[in-house]
């Protein structure tokens, strides 16, 4: 099914990004922008606060000179339940069965207040029987309404939703190949998403509570700093131990250490039971990423070679937009890039 013109929208804590890419065997960077916002949706519930969202995408897409109306957007992953399942190897129109029953076996709440998905990853053969292994995706009724009414709202149209997983592993993966188990560690303000990939598909994904805010809140308990002024110290200083003498990355240590012990567990975890899909590569992704020494940092404590992932890296950029893409820092247009790259 080929899709119609449309943009890519994130819609995160503190921004709002948007893209749009022209596809082809080279897909062109036709439009990005992005504009701050005090909130992320998910914390709306009132008219008001919807209002105001929807306002700031209007404001980003008019900024931007997008004129589509059509939308595909991301889900937080926080929000959303996955798991790894088998489902018989049946037709499509007689799968829908199946995959309620597992979901039943799984789910914290009904299957009635969901919005199920799946996404066929391998077919394997377990005790003579075809079975196809995917990824079950339940997404609440509540949000996925939440999040088509603020679309509504800014005069657009919702086209599809996917969670924000399956957009970065489409940024990072439509120009190469990762034949073996990749981490991709998607650093937000409020929380820090995991996830798996082999191939072109994630197999794994958790969300964990700490993120780049905690570190900013380190920095101003330690020193009697202002948010603000700790959010710039972080930025500019980050986990390089060279730099302020190392004060400012020793603040840092104590919550990154929470959550590199929680990234070990899922290591483990896949060395255990699913060895063949061993994480073997690490990419960091998100506003997040931008913290000086990151990358660094998770390699030393990990053991396994981590890299910044640019989502710009491998698209051309449309001439109209080339000087604005070159005062941005892109690494936190992942998802955005992402959900713009989709094709089908």
């Amino acid at each position: 099914m080929n899709l119609p013109e449309f943009i890519g929208l994130d819609i995160g804590n503190h921004s709002i990004k948007i893209a749009q890419v022209t596809p082809g065997s080279k897909p062109v960077l036709k439009a990005i922008g992005h504009i701050e916002t005090d909130l992320g949706l998910i914390g709306i519930e009132d008219d008001a606060g919807k209002n105001a969202i929807a306002d700031k995408i209007k404001q980003v897409k008019e900024a931007s000179g997008i004129t589509t109306k059509n939308v595909i957007a991301a889900l937080p992953e926080a929000a959303i339940f996955t798991r790894l399942i088998l489902l018989p190897d049946l037709p499509e129109d007689q799968i829908e069965q199946s995959l309620f029953y597992e979901a039943r076996q799984y789910l914290p709440i009904p299957t009635s207040d969901v919005q199920l998905d799946y996404l066929k990853i391998a077919k394997k053969t377990v005790d003579n029987k075809n079975l196809v292994q995917a990824l079950l995706v339940a997404a609440p009724k509540t949000i996925v309404n939440k999040y088509m009414d603020v679309v509504t709202r800014a005069g657009m149209e919702m086209i599809a939703l996917e969670t924000e997983t399956m957009a970065t592993t489409r940024s990072i993966t439509f120009n190469q190949q990762v034949d073996e188990g990749a981490l991709i560690i998607d650093f937000g303000s409020n929380g820090t998403d995991l996830s798996v990939i082999k191939g072109r598909y994630p197999i794994f994904s958790q969300s964990l509570a700490t993120g780049s805010d905690a570190l900013t809140k380190a920095i101003a308990a330690d020193f009697g700093l202002e948010y603000n002024q700790a959010e710039q110290y972080k930025r500019t200083y980050g986990l390089l131990p060279d730099q302020a003498e190392g004060k400012i990355a020793k603040s840092l240590t104590p919550v990154m250490q929470i959550i590199i012990n929680e990234i070990n567990k899922t290591l483990n975890y896949f060395r255990a039971h699913l060895q063949e899909s061993t994480p073997k590569k690490i990419f960091v992704v998100g506003d997040g990423a931008k913290l000086p020494g990151l990358a660094g940092f998770i390699s030393k404590n990990l053991g396994i070679p981590a890299e910044i992932s640019d989502p710009i890296l491998g698209l051309n950029v449309d001439a109209k937009i080339k000087t604005e893409v070159a005062q941005l820092s892109t690494v936190g247009f992942t998802v955005a890039i992402g959900l713009a790259l989709k094709t089908e």
